[in-house]
């Protein structure tokens, strides 16, 4: 599952959701986590991605972004066969949608241990049917920056103010969160 990048840093692999992507790009990490991390997305986050690219905003710029790094072959879109799971996953819990349940399955079907996501309010149900797939906000790619001293804790928590402000989370309990997050990694 880790394979060296040409940092000689060990390579991650994630499977993100349209949530994360945009945090990321509006915090302007999402180039360096692709350093270290392999994200892949199943095809409704790039089409979410899509439609958000639509928007003259700070969220229409990141899924520009993501899609082009999907361009490029920087991220990759996989297809997830079981199609049912997402739909009972869908059907079963009204707090996640399409796009997460499509990136959880996409996820196990591939044995991919961790899915990033900033949706808080589907964090609790996706992490009640998760089964061995990890549940992590994209907070957690930041934090793999900061501890493999590709970035410094400053620019962990100036990325996070820019996805705070971007993401109007500066009173969400999201951000208290990854606030803390990011602060525990000083004590490290």
């Amino acid at each position: 599952m880790l394979k060296k990048t040409q940092n000689k840093v060990p390579e991650t692999i994630v499977v993100g959701d349209t949530s994360a992507l945009i945090s990321l790009g509006v915090g302007g990490v999402l180039s360096k986590c692709l350093e270290v991390t392999r994200i892949l997305v199943p095809q409704k986050v790039y089409s979410e991605l899509n439609e958000i690219s639509k928007f003259n905003d700070v969220h229409g710029k990141a899924a520009k972004d993501s899609i082009q790094k999907i361009s490029n072959g920087d991220i990759e879109v996989v297809e997830v066969k079981q199609v049912e799971k997402i739909e009972k996953l869908v059907s079963w819990y009204s707090r996640i949608n399409e796009g997460e349940a499509e990136a959880l399955i996409l996820a196990q079907e591939n044995s991919i241990p961790i899915l990033i996501t900033d949706d808080f309010r589907s964090l609790p149900d996706l992490r009640r049917v998760s089964g061995e797939v990890e549940i992590h906000l994209s907070i957690y790619l930041l934090a793999r920056l900061v501890l493999e001293n590709m970035i410094t804790i400053t620019k962990a928590q100036d990325s996070l103010t820019k996805i705070s402000e971007g993401r109007t989370w500066e009173s969400a309990a999201i951000y208290n969160l990854a606030k803390k997050y990011i602060e525990e990694l000083k004590e490290r």
